[in-house]
């Protein structure tokens, strides 16, 4: 029974995250809150240890605000919906990655990518990781992984454990990077929500090609170390495949990714919502299309799909803690430190304004290190430099920093999905293996943000 009130309450959230743009209006995303809240109360007990940390923060931001706020309710109602929204995009993939694990389409693209030639096994899992992760979010991390670790062997290696472990942290990094990579963009992830919501004055239909750009140049960086690092060796980690290799999964996950991407887009642009929002209407129709091709029977694809949400939608208690939590301390925390006092904070530190965007994005990647939410950090910084950089670029300097952070958290769940696939410790995942990419990648951005401030300084 507490399963099934989980999943409708899970459900509700997504309802109301999607009804309040469309006319819904504040009592739909209060509607979206008082849902998520009830999912919590059914299943935060049974959070992990960093949930449990942001539940309890979250609690202390609710007394701090109703003892010391002057306006608590107001702020509180805001806080919830802000935090609703989020939960209701994460909850609306979790439609897209139940179609996707069961697809065997996903599964051929990644015994594709496993199989590729030394020269370009890193650019394949890099991409394919990027690629995949779109629909499949963190699921691709253990899809990959599983797949990695089982063809690269000793016997596969001839019989050298050095080689093993070089290619173990070859191939597991480039996933990892290709997955973090992708929320530099994707308007299906968390950070592009949560940064449009942040920032004001910005329209995605500038930031999506602007971001695309700066994603690109961070996946070739990783190339490129890999390459200097580690010069691609001559034995395959599986058995060479014979013939010419049939790419038609590649091609066809490509294709599927696009019309989803393409369908958020048309839909966003149709109703006048947000982008995430139209992700949102257009998720969970994309998955049981998918869905209904794997099985060509919608009863029992809906069936299917109930039995499977009943187990996975209660599962995503840590999930909805870290990220819901997250976003409604940040917002908790933005009613009592607004943007105006911190921006005067900073301007009064006298620093050029494009030294202090590029600081800010350091400071997001820093914080991190320490278990600091970039959901925090972003909603509690983003709109503190809003007057004095253009929107475009304080947009791109937080969603660059969140990607690269990303990969270097021992905190995160991507690093500690990885470390616990690689049988490794997390502090090598996140340092060891990734800190000459994230530092080298912070300049990287630096560079990137200076050129494109100079761009739009030039421009107009």
């Amino acid at each position: 029974m507490r399963r099934l009130a989980a999943t409708l309450a899970l459900l509700c959230v997504v309802a109301g995250a999607i009804a309040q743009p469309l006319g819904g209006g504040p009592w739909a995303g209060l509607a979206a809150a008082a849902a998520m809240g009830l999912y919590l109360l059914l299943e935060g007990w049974g959070c992990r240890r960093n949930g449990r940390i942001i539940l309890a923060l979250a609690v202390v931001a609710t007394a701090a605000t109703l003892i010391w706020h002057p306006e608590p309710l107001s702020l509180l109602a805001r806080a919830g919906t802000a935090a609703a929204a989020i939960i209701g995009l994460f909850t609306a993939l979790g439609f897209l990655r139940e179609a996707a694990e069961s697809s065997v389409l996903v599964q051929e693209c990644g015994q594709l990518l496993v199989r590729q030639p030394p020269g370009r096994r890193y650019l394949a899992l890099t991409l394919g990781s990027h690629v995949i992760s779109l629909v499949l979010n963190f699921g691709v991390l253990p899809l990959l992984g599983t797949m990695v670790v089982k063809g690269n062997t000793l016997d596969a290696a001839g019989g050298d454990a050095r080689i093993v472990a070089i290619r173990a942290q070859r191939m597991l990094s480039a996933m990892l990077r290709g997955f973090a990579v992708m929320t530099v963009w994707s308007p299906l992830s968390v950070s592009f929500a949560v940064t449009v919501a942040v920032v004001p004055g910005l329209a995605w239909q500038t930031l999506l090609p602007v971001q695309i750009v700066l994603s690109v140049l961070l996946l070739l960086l990783g190339l490129v170390l890999d390459r200097r690092a580690f010069p691609p060796l001559a034995q395959p980690i599986a058995p060479a495949a014979t013939g010419p290799q049939d790419w038609r999964p590649a091609w066809a996950m490509a294709a599927l990714v696009a019309a989803v991407v393409a369908g958020s887009v048309l839909v966003a642009e149709l109703s006048g919502v947000r982008l995430v929002n139209g992700a949102m209407m257009v998720v969970p129709p994309a998955a049981l299309i998918w869905l209904w091709v794997q099985q060509r029977h919608m009863g029992a694809v809906l069936a299917g799909l109930w039995r499977k949400l009943l187990v996975s939608l209660p599962g995503f208690r840590d999930e909805v803690a870290m990220l819901g939590g997250a976003m409604f301390v940040g917002t908790i925390a933005t009613g009592f430190l607004s943007a105006e006092r911190i921006g005067a904070v900073v301007e009064g530190l006298g620093l050029p304004p494009l030294l202090l965007v590029i600081l800010l994005a350091w400071a997001v990647m820093a914080l991190a290190q320490i278990g600091v939410s970039q959901i925090v950090t972003t909603t509690l910084l983003g709109g503190a430099l809003i007057h004095v950089v253009p929107p475009l670029v304080l947009a791109s300097a937080l969603m660059g920093a969140w990607a690269l952070s990303a990969c270097s958290t021992p905190v995160g769940a991507a690093v500690l999905t990885v470390a616990r696939i690689g049988a490794v410790p997390v502090r090598v995942v996140a340092h060891d293996w990734n800190s000459r990419y994230v530092l080298t990648g912070a300049m990287v951005l630096a560079a990137w943000l200076a050129a494109l401030n100079g761009g739009l300084s030039l421009f107009g």
